[in-house]
Parts: C-alpha cells; sequence; structure tokens
C-alpha cells in the first residue's frame, strides 16, 4: 500500500507543478486578485489554505509535530508558494515513512481543543 501512496503523493506533485508553471506563465501577479467565484479570495489564499491543511492533518495531527500555520500575507509570490511547499513535501515524505506498514492503523487525538478524532493515515492521505 506504501508504494501505491508515495506514487500518488509523486503523481500529485508532478500535477502540482505543472499548475504553478501555468501559474507563472499564464496568471502571474493575478494571484493576488479577488476571485468572485471563491469568496473574493486569492490563489494564493487558496494555495496556502491547501498547504496549511497538510500541515495540519498530516504534520500536526498524524506525526504530533509542531509548525506554525503559514500566513497569506507572508507569501504573495509563486516563488515562496514553492517553498511552502517544499516544506509540505518534506513532511509528507516523513508521513508516507511513519505510516509506512500500516496505512490504515488509527491515529487518533485532538484535532481542536475540544474536539477529539480517531480516523487512520489512509483517509488523512486521501483528505489532503
Amino acid at each position: 500500500m506504501n508504494s501505491l501512496l508515495k506514487e500518488q503523493y509523486a503523481l500529485l506533485k508532478e500535477s502540482r507543478g505543472i499548475v504553478f508553471r501555468f501559474l507563472e506563465e499564464e496568471v502571474q501577479q493575478d494571484i493576488l486578485c479577488p476571485v468572485g467565484e471563491f469568496n473574493r479570495k486569492t490563489v494564493v489564499y487558496m494555495l496556502v489554505h491547501i498547504a496549511n491543511t497538510y500541515l495540519a492533518w498530516a504534520g500536526v495531527f498524524a506525526l504530533k509535530s509542531s509548525h506554525n500555520y503559514y500566513s497569506e500575507n507572508e507569501h504573495e509570490s509563486l516563488t515562496g508558494i514553492r517553498k511552502i511547499f517544499n516544506e509540505i513535501d518534506e513532511i509528507m515524505a516523513q508521513f508516507l515513512e511513519t505510516f509506512n506498514d500500516e496505512p490504515t492503523k488509527a491515529v487518533s487525538g485532538y484535532k481542536w481543543e475540544d474536539k477529539f478524532i480517531e480516523t487512520d493515515a489512509l483517509a488523512i492521505f486521501t483528505h489532503v
């Protein structure tokens, strides 16, 4: 199973690279323009939100690590966004190694102060 998850994540990184190249070549500074259909949020906001989702679920919840969340105001260029996702790739490499043998083993703990959650690594991987 883990081999499959690693292969899946490699494909995901490849697809993300294609999206980043498109944004760099076609969208450029419009990544900072609010999008009406996205509740007036920007592309940068969406990408930072995605990175924070990886961080929250794979890093903080599953790996019990302590990381500061990313702020869209601190990363207003695709260079900054790429740096964030390089850090996320490192977290995901650790996540995939940690859950190498048992991706369906229970992962439990407090996601929020008052909300206890039990799930498994496969569900976390799929969610993020």
